[in-house]
């Protein structure tokens, strides 16, 4: 062989080479490529699919929080013992009684540990306890008759020092008033015991 065709005989060889070389780079950079583009395409589902998850995860968190808060404010609003729509006094009650009374009534409005026994504070029950206090002559007359009318004119600023007036006449050691319920809470109690 002459040595021009041995140089374009190489020459050959070696641009088959290279263009060999050239299409397996283009192949392993495309396959390098769409490798890449499958991997941000997982990630990008992976990550999707997290955030799914999260939110699942907090829907079930707000709705056990949602039942939490309930069966709290159930618990907060439940009277134990003792639900009442009548009063059974009349003229002839004791002091006693009518100060029993006006402290369940007291219940479907202050907060306190515990709570035995409720009475609702409809207009018609205030008016009935006003009348039969107003008539009376018992020792706590002039208080519990400043009580029943603010209570006739819906104002329950001082109940939770009514509540425990009352409270402590009984020598109550649980169950003391501490604050007021919020007016939601105040629906609910009246919604779980008055029904």
């Amino acid at each position: 062989m002459k040595k021009p065709q041995k140089v374009l005989l190489i020459s050959g060889i070696s641009a088959v080479a290279l263009f060999g070389v050239g299409v397996a780079s283009f192949k392993i950079m495309e396959n390098s490529n769409e490798y890449e583009k499958a991997q941000l395409v997982m990630k990008a589902r992976e990550a999707k699919e997290q955030i799914e998850r999260e939110r699942e995860d907090e829907k079930i968190e707000a709705k056990r929080e949602a039942k939490a808060k309930v069966a709290e404010l159930e618990a907060k609003t439940a009277i134990y013992d003792g639900i009442e729509f009548e009063t059974g006094l009349d003229e002839g009650s004791t002091e006693t009684e009518v100060m029993d009374v006006m402290h369940k009534m007291t219940h479907q409005k202050v907060r306190s540990q515990d709570k035995w026994g409720a009475i609702p504070m409809s207009p018609k029950i205030i008016e009935e306890v006003y009348k039969i206090v107003d008539s009376s002559d018992f020792q706590h007359r002039d208080r519990l008759l400043s009580i029943a009318a603010r209570w006739r004119d819906f104002d329950f600023s001082t109940i939770v020092q009514d509540h425990n007036f009352f409270w402590e006449d009984k020598e109550g050691t649980v169950g003391k008033a501490h604050g007021t319920l919020s007016r939601a809470e105040e629906v609910e109690f009246i919604e779980v015991n008055f029904k």
